[in-house]
């Protein structure tokens, strides 16, 4: 006869029932699946993955896709023996939507990665190829004394105008997480986000 589970491990299975849930991304929404995975993968690990249920944030995983693409759900599946490039007890209120949202310039009649970036108070929005946008996101954020640590999350997988593809940005708030974190955490994580955001914008440079 199987011995009982101890509560810590029904929480585990719990926590991983939910983790699971979570990392699986349902793309019902979207009407061309195949082009949104398509996009999706060019940011395989350039960007970090965040899981709202288990708090915590990823930088080394897998995205799979079913050999069926149209089935309209793919898994994010974490690195497991990447234990560096995982950081757990990430609150959910230390990551915030950005109104930033990236695809392909086809959608506005241009080539390239483009870039949205929403204006304060009542000016129209910038769209602007990724380079330029890029950078005068960063300017922005550093003037305000701020980081931008942009990672995704369940749910940041769009359909922009015209049916492409694109990618809502949420970032990572470390003045949130003081005291929660040690200093060495919040130096990992912004090295890796920011290590890795540098890398995409020299893959994009015009």
């Amino acid at each position: 006869m199987q011995s009982p589970l101890s509560d810590a491990q029904v929480d585990q299975k719990w926590s991983d029932l939910a983790e699971s849930d979570d990392l699986n991304w349902d793309l019902g929404a979207i009407s061309n699946r195949q082009e949104a995975i398509a996009f999706l993968l060019t940011f395989e690990n350039k960007l970090c993955v965040y899981s709202a249920y288990v708090s915590k944030l990823y930088s080394s995983y897998n995205i799979v896709v079913p050999k069926n693409s149209d089935s309209g759900r793919i898994t994010v599946l974490p690195d497991p023996h990447a234990f560096h490039d995982t950081f757990s007890n990430i609150p959910q209120d230390a990551v915030e939507a950005t109104g930033v949202y990236l695809y392909p310039g086809e959608a506005v009649g241009e080539s390239g990665l483009y870039i949205k970036i929403p204006s304060k108070g009542f000016g129209s929005s910038k769209e602007l190829p990724f380079s330029e946008g890029f950078s005068a996101l960063i300017q922005e954020y550093r003037s305000a004394g701020e980081c931008f640590l942009p990672v995704l999350q369940n749910g940041d997988l769009r359909e922009y105008e015209n049916a492409m593809p694109s990618l809502h940005l949420h970032r990572i708030r470390l003045d949130k997480l003081k005291g929660v974190a040690s200093d060495l955490t919040l130096n990992s994580i912004k090295n890796i986000v920011a290590d890795n955001l540098i890398a995409l914008y020299k893959s994009h440079q015009s």
